[in-house]
């Protein structure tokens, strides 16, 4: 099928029912096509979504508009176009980098994010002769097979597998394949991506040569207020194609804890700020384990009393708050985990003026039978 984007047509492949739906966003040389085999894995479970970025597959090659913030528009076009209500973002090397841009947006209906071997948000530092090399890269079947070899991947694919990567990568548009190392690859979303305020899984190759884990680790998590990092062993870049069930398994755990609830240590603070950026209430309080004891931002410790505890987030969240809690470390044991953590919360004053407080926060959390981590003991002024 096919949708419109500010003019432009966007080939879609949409197939499974459930929610979350997935939407899969492919690399630069490749489409939709890429995420054949994890889509297979996954589209019993879930409603799976991929389509062609503009240039590539199937969809329309403009002139112009091949700008990360165009990708995210033709992103959020299909979301819309579907009535997709509830969704998680999974993107591959640029469309990594494009789904940190939509997610940055903080669009509704989105649960979570995947990032499989992402491009990080800040510019690709490499050099002009580099750079021009890969304006070229995909030129030729024996240019493309080059950088299949030698770059892309850490085995031998299947030949099939292997003539998918070559046909996709002829097939782009001249113009969408000189934007990614001319321009897109270049641009700092740095920070707008500190603004994403929901769980995201960045997923590396233990031998990628492009995106390595390491480059990730200094280059990306450090902007996640609620990131978290698994490395696929054996695995390169094109880890859709060269391991699609271990992929798929990773994408299926991840988003099984979203629907279960807080299933890490570090996924409560996420799901507090997105409650408490909503006004939710229920949703914030629902975060506490029974018998909670939670030290207020004015120093009353509020300690077993879900009543009083109500109260005091209820008119809290009467001054229109947002906070941005951002996880420094937790330690786990056993059923107990330590969480230290900034935060930001900024609040409307009487007079109409906004106020803003910092911190950094002790919190200790308690695994619950059903497996979801729950604030035992809050203390936002746990350090300084």
């Amino acid at each position: 099928m096919n949708i419109e984007s500010n003019g432009v047509r966007i080939h879609v492949r949409d197939t499974g029912d459930g929610e979350p739906a997935l939407v899969f966003l492919h690399y630069w040389g490749g489409s939709s096509r890429t995420w054949r085999l994890v889509i297979d894995e996954l589209s019993s479970r879930y409603r799976a979504v991929a389509y062609d970025h503009r240039g590539w597959g199937e969809s329309q090659a403009p002139a112009q508009g091949y700008a990360i913030g165009d990708l995210a528009d033709d992103a959020q076009a299909v979301i819309a176009a579907l009535g997709l209500s509830r969704y998680v973002l999974v993107g591959h090397s640029m469309g990594g980098k494009v789904a940190q841009c939509v997610a940055a947006r903080r669009p509704q209906g989105l649960a979570g994010v995947v990032l499989v071997a992402p491009s990080p948000p800040l510019p690709m530092a490499i050099g002009n002769d580099q750079r021009a090399a890969m304006a070229h890269a995909y030129d030729s079947r024996e240019s493309i097979e080059a950088v299949l070899d030698n770059v892309l991947t850490a085995g031998p694919l299947a030949s099939a597998l292997r003539e998918q990567v070559i046909q996709d990568s002829l097939r782009g548009a001249p113009q969408a394949k000189a934007a990614w190392p001319q321009s897109a690859m270049r641009e700092d979303i740095s920070e707008s991506v500190k603004n994403i305020d929901v769980p995201v899984l960045v997923i590396a190759g233990e031998h990628d040569r492009v995106d390595t884990p390491d480059t990730l680790r200094s280059a990306l998590l450090p902007y996640l207020a609620h990131g978290q990092m698994q490395v696929l062993p054996g695995v390169g870049h094109l880890s859709p194609l060269e391991a699609p069930s271990a992929l798929a398994s990773s994408i299926d755990r991840f988003v099984q804890a979203l629907a279960a609830g807080e299933t890490t240590p570090v996924a409560v603070p996420a799901a507090f700020d997105a409650a408490f950026n909503a006004g939710d209430l229920d949703g914030v309080l629902s975060l506490f384990a029974d018998g909670a004891t939670m030290r207020m931002t004015d120093g009353e410790i509020v300690a077993g009393d879900a009543d009083a505890l109500r109260d005091r987030f209820r008119k809290l969240l009467s001054m229109k708050p947002h906070i941005r809690n951002t996880v420094r470390r937790s330690v786990v044991s056993g059923d107990i985990a330590l969480v230290v953590m900034d935060w930001v919360l900024s609040l409307t004053l009487p007079d109409g003026g906004r106020a803003t407080e910092t911190g950094t926060a002790t919190q200790v959390m308690q695994r619950q039978a059903s497996g979801a981590w729950r604030l035992k003991i809050s203390n936002p002024l746990g350090i300084g």
